[in-house]
């Protein structure tokens, strides 16, 4: 009885002493799935393995050293128990020669060079042989004599020679082919030399540690997800105003775009895509604000004549227009890939529906991920103080409910290019105004009436400044269209500097536009073919000892 229960403690040391020095067992893993923020990602990778009774230790030593270390979570699914023990990352050589592109073309030098090297012995081969026809060639001349005295024919030794410079000639032939085709060889060689030389210096990688403890021989697959910050996305958007015929409603098509990058310094090849408008870079709570403090400040002495009038400045034209010809001909329009949206409360997604692939480090990748159409309403503005040109807008809501991330938009009018412009961040269901350029049949004229200075009071106790500026409005669309008349009032910052709207001035249906102080509008209705006058007049007055000046 002893020695059986001797037997047993024995066994169940042996056992456990065997599952302490577990065997490491590679894992091999690819990536499956990755979500990309603006910046950074989420790469999910799978691998398949099988274990024997007892603890293992799984080694995945592909992981990108860019990878955020903390961030690694491993689960899985087995038949049979099978538990995670513990998970461990540390850093690996580089291995350039685990690099399938540098191994490809390293194979392809190889064989390039033993076509060299059995060319090089084939010329040798042929060299011998040349040497050997032109020492018989040497020796015609003494077999020549001593056959002409024993009595033997001159014709055997004309075929004699004959037949040693055909033989030449076809060793001369063999031999410029083989410096033809060397030529195309080393040609060949350079080319996938220089290849070599391009490939990036391999990178260090991360090597994943996992120990699992299973109760018998199980066979099953891990999921192994973390994060890189070497990775992400920019917004890009493509709006097409489609105005139509006159009496036809304007239509407005917004096409959203990603542009993917990453250089995690490993391909994404055929991976399941997503795209998060989740900023996680950004911080996950609002920022903290300090104390702000007010304190007197100590006195100078303020010249009086230094208090100004302020004017907003005007916003700089758009740019040039240009025009892109769209291509012609009967065809259908190719259809364009669009990613499937993914709404939360809190979140917005947009899932790619085929396998996307995306090297590292070769620049970015477009994408397009969404249209919407939407009804814009139609205004032309005008700032004559600035230009006399008038131009055509848009507005219209958010209505994706997936907010706009901030990026560049292409805008195009009936199909023409109309300019490049910067998309603010825009909510759902908030309103946007974007310009599409110089609307040549609406005219806007703005002329001086009067400019007059002087002073009054008794004692000539004030100066004043009085303009009058006349603007004429002449829509030439043969549709009715609203449009928007944006002009200067000047803005006092001095309790002794007085501006007042003259009687004769039309009154602005709009003033602090945008909320800037002095910017008023004149909006209205126009039919086709109206014209219609604003007479803008204001007066400016201050203490005769001082001087004011404008300030644009």
């Amino acid at each position: 009885m002893a020695k059986t229960i001797l037997a047993l403690t024995l066994a169940v040391l042996a056992a456990s002493s065997a599952n302490v020095h577990a065997a490491d067992l590679p894992l091999g893993s690819r990536i499956t799935a990755v979500t990309v923020h603006p910046q950074g990602a989420a790469v999910l990778r799978e691998a398949a393995f099988s274990v024997p009774p007892g603890v293992s230790v799984l080694v995945a030593d592909d992981l990108p050293a860019d990878m955020v270390a903390d961030s690694l979570r491993v689960e899985g699914l087995a038949a049979g128990g099978v538990t995670i023990r513990s998970v461990e990352t540390r850093g690996a050589k580089a291995d350039a020669d685990a690099d399938p592109a540098r191994a490809a073309i390293l194979a392809e030098i190889e064989v390039l060079r033993d076509r060299l090297g059995a060319l090089d012995d084939k010329r040798a081969a042929l060299d011998l042989r040349a040497k050997f026809i032109d020492q018989l060639a040497e020796s015609v001349p003494q077999g020549l004599a001593k056959g002409m005295a024993e009595g033997k024919s001159i014709g055997d030794w004309v075929q004699t020679a004959e037949g040693l410079g055909l033989e030449r000639e076809k060793i001369d032939q063999q031999r410029a082919q083989i410096a033809i085709d060397r030529r195309g060889i080393e040609k060949t060689l350079a080319t996938r030399q220089s290849a070599l030389d391009d490939l990036p210096v391999a990178a260090p990688k991360l090597e994943a540690r996992i120990e699992l403890l299973a109760n018998q021989a199980a066979t099953g697959k891990l999921t192994l997800g973390y994060r890189t910050q070497s990775a992400g996305w920019s917004p890009a958007y493509d709006i097409s105003l489609a105005l139509g015929e006159a009496l036809a409603e304007p239509k407005l098509e917004l096409v959203r775009r990603a542009e993917l990058h990453q250089e995690t310094g490993e391909d994404w090849a055929g991976v399941a895509l997503s795209l998060s408008t989740s900023r996680p870079a950004e911080g996950t709570q609002a920022p903290e604000l300090g104390e702000s403090v007010v304190r007197f400040a100590p006195r100078f002495a303020q010249d009086e004549a230094s208090e100004s009038m302020a004017l907003v400045r005007p916003a700089p034209a758009p740019p040039a227009r240009y025009k892109m010809e769209a291509a012609g001909g009967g065809a259908d329009a190719i259809a364009q890939a669009e990613a499937v949206a993914d709404f939360g409360d809190f979140r917005a997604e947009y899932r790619i529906a085929d396998p996307v692939s995306v090297s590292s480090g070769e620049g970015s990748r477009s994408v397009r991920i969404a249209t919407e159409n939407l009804a814009p309403t139609l205004e032309v503005r005008a700032v004559p103080a600035v230009s006399d040109a008038a131009y055509l807008t848009a507005r219209f809501r958010n209505t994706s409910g997936a907010p706009y991330v901030g990026g560049n938009a292409v805008l195009y009018r009936d199909g023409a290019f109309a300019g490049t412009v910067p998309l603010a961040f825009t909510a759902p269901n908030a309103e946007l105004t974007l310009g599409f350029g110089i609307d040549d049949k609406v005219a806007v004229t703005r002329i001086t009436l009067e400019r007059k200075t002087g002073e009054r009071g008794l004692i000539s106790s004030e100066k004043t400044d009085e303009r009058r500026y006349r603007i004429k409005i002449e829509n030439r669309h043969a549709r009715p269209i609203s449009i928007v008349v944006l002009d200067q009032l000047p803005v006092s910052e001095a309790k002794t500097i007085t501006v007042q709207a003259l009687p004769e001035a039309t009154p602005p249906t709009a003033s602090a536009v945008d909320g800037r102080r002095g910017v008023v509008a004149w909006g209205y209705d126009y039919a086709a073919g109206e014209t219609k006058e604003i007479t803008h007049a204001f007066a400016v007055s201050w203490p005769a000892d001082q001087d004011v000046f404008w300030e644009n």
